[in-house]
Formats: C-alpha cells, sequence, structure tokens
C-alpha cells in the first residue's frame, strides 16, 4: 500500500498523483454523470485519496491550461467540466479499460511503417508511446504490428499528427518466413515482464477483494472505502493498456496471467460500485 497525507495508507500499488487522479475522477465519476465538480468537492474526495489541496489545485489549473477541463461559472461558484478534447481522451481510455476485444484472432496481423524525419524527432516520440496505447509492437526499422484490426484508429493517429505522407498501413499474414505468430509476438512485446505485472495485480488486490466481500455481506463497507478502494483499483488497472496490448488468446502462453487480473478487476470494480458512487453524489451534491 502507498502512503497518503497524514500518514494515512491507500490501498494502490503505484503512488496516485494529482493529475492522473483528476482523469480517474472525471472518467469513473464526473463523465459517466454528465456532470461538472465543484472545486471544494473535488478538493474533499482528492483529501479522502490521501492529496492535499494546494496540488489538486494546481493540478486542476494546468488542466485547464492544457485544454483538458473548463470552467462554467455558477454565480460565485466555478464548476469544472471536461472539453471536448478531454472527453475525447476519456473515451479512448475508457475503450481499452472497460471493453476490452473479445473476437476470435483472425490470423492478420495490421502493420505500420513510418519514416518521420530527424528534424521533428519529439512527434516520433509521442508516436511511439500513442502506437504503443492502440497495441502496435515494435518491429524494428520504423515497423510495428498489432493483431488486432486497428488500422483506422492508426489512419486517425497519423492524421492526427500530420504524418500521412509518413507513413503506410497494411494488412498482412506471416508466412513462408522463419518464425511463427508466437515468435512475432516474443519479438515485439516482453510478455515476461507484462505477466509479472499481472500477477504483482493480483496478488495485491486478491486478498482486498475477499476482505470487501465479507465486509459487504456484514453491512461493514463504508461507502467512503469502497470510493477509495475503488479509485486505487481503476488508478492501477489502467497502467496495462500502455504495456499490454490485449493479445488474442492464440498468442499468449498458456495460463496467461492477464486474463486472471481482468476478471479480478471486474467483479472487485463491481462489488464496489454502489458504495463509490454513493459517496461521490453526496459529496458533488453537498458543495
Amino acid at each position: 500500500m502507498t502512503q497518503g497525507a497524514g500518514g494515512r495508507k491507500r490501498p494502490a500499488l503505484a503512488p496516485l498523483r494529482p493529475r492522473s487522479m483528476l482523469f480517474t475522477l472525471y472518467g469513473d465519476y464526473a463523465y459517466p454523470s454528465g456532470r461538472a465538480i465543484g472545486l471544494r468537492a473535488i478538493v474533499a474526495m482528492a483529501a479522502r485519496l490521501g492529496i492535499g489541496e494546494v496540488a489538486v489545485r494546481s493540478a486542476i489549473a494546468r488542466l485547464a491550461r492544457q485544454g483538458w477541463l473548463h470552467a462554467e461559472k455558477h454565480g460565485r461558484r466555478a464548476l469544472y467540466g471536461l472539453t471536448d478534447a478531454g472527453r475525447r481522451l476519456i473515451d479512448e481510455g475508457t475503450q481499452r479499460i472497460y471493453r476490452p476485444s473479445s473476437t476470435k484472432w483472425t490470423g492478420s496481423w495490421c502493420l505500420l511503417t513510418y519514416s518521420i524525419p530527424e528534424s521533428r524527432r519529439s512527434l516520433r516520440d509521442r508516436m511511439r508511446r500513442q502506437l504503443a496505447w492502440l497495441g502496435f509492437g515494435a518491429m524494428g526499422g520504423g515497423a510495428y504490428a498489432s493483431p488486432r484490426a486497428v488500422s483506422d484508429e492508426a489512419q486517425d493517429l497519423l492524421r492526427t499528427h500530420g504524418v500521412e505522407p509518413f507513413a503506410r498501413i497494411f494488412r498482412a499474414e506471416l508466412r513462408g518466413s522463419p518464425g511463427s505468430d508466437v515468435d512475432l509476438v516474443r519479438a515485439c512485446w516482453d510478455l515476461a515482464s507484462i505477466g509479472r505485472r499481472y500477477r504483482a495485480f493480483e496478488t495485491h488486490y486478491a486478498p482486498l477483494f475477499a476482505r470487501d466481500k465479507r465486509r459487504l455481506r456484514a453491512g461493514q463497507l463504508p461507502d467512503a472505502d469502497a470510493f477509495v478502494v475503488r479509485f486505487a483499483l481503476t488508478h492501477d488497472f489502467r497502467r496495462f493498456p500502455f504495456i499490454d496490448p490485449d493479445l488474442p488468446r492464440e498468442l499468449v502462453p498458456r495460463g496467461w496471467p492477464g486474463f486472471r487480473a481482468r476478471s479480478l478487476f471486474e467483479r472487485y470494480h463491481a462489488l464496489l460500485t454502489d458504495g463509490a458512487w454513493r459517496y461521490f453524489g453526496s459529496v458533488a451534491d453537498g458543495d
């Protein structure tokens, strides 16, 4: 567990930073409810998560300057809501976290190649990060592969960054070359490292899940606790789409821990949802 404000322990594996806290708050609560949130309510919920007021105010101002949040004046109060860009960002994250691909693999790969000029190196770095988010793995030499049908998303990414003239997208099957599809996966992704991260998630949250099932049955799980733990659970799980390409079952090792971790996440998340939403509503409505 991580240490929060005032020495209180938090259930998250990874430290919860103000920026990440705000994106999780809006993605899991404000956006689904279609509402903006008052500053006092945000500060109160952040305090419950171990984040101080000064850090929260600074993060809100920064996200507003960057175009993710905007302030809505209601008399002397300011409510903060997502901009169109912020909603698009949340939609992309929600797609990967809550709606993973479940279709059977067709045996085809989506290949992307690009050769972006050296003068635009910083753009190349951003492209690599965003391609990883889409589930592409680096083959080397500016070539990337994904076993998912993500050509439309990749085309949108190229268009957004204005690099369409420097890139090509193909659909391909691996034939007549050394190695197999599984060998290509091993070359593009470090499955051993990803698997260790999933096992750490499972080891950490499985006992908490069992504990909170008992607490809920006994009527001893406060709504505030449900909110804090659900927040930590989501915060830790939302890191996996950055490293895991959501490979189909045909391409992962037998007993892949990612499937168990996702099942644990979904069951624990559902267990905490009613109480967490009650807590969010009570604080947001009381501002």
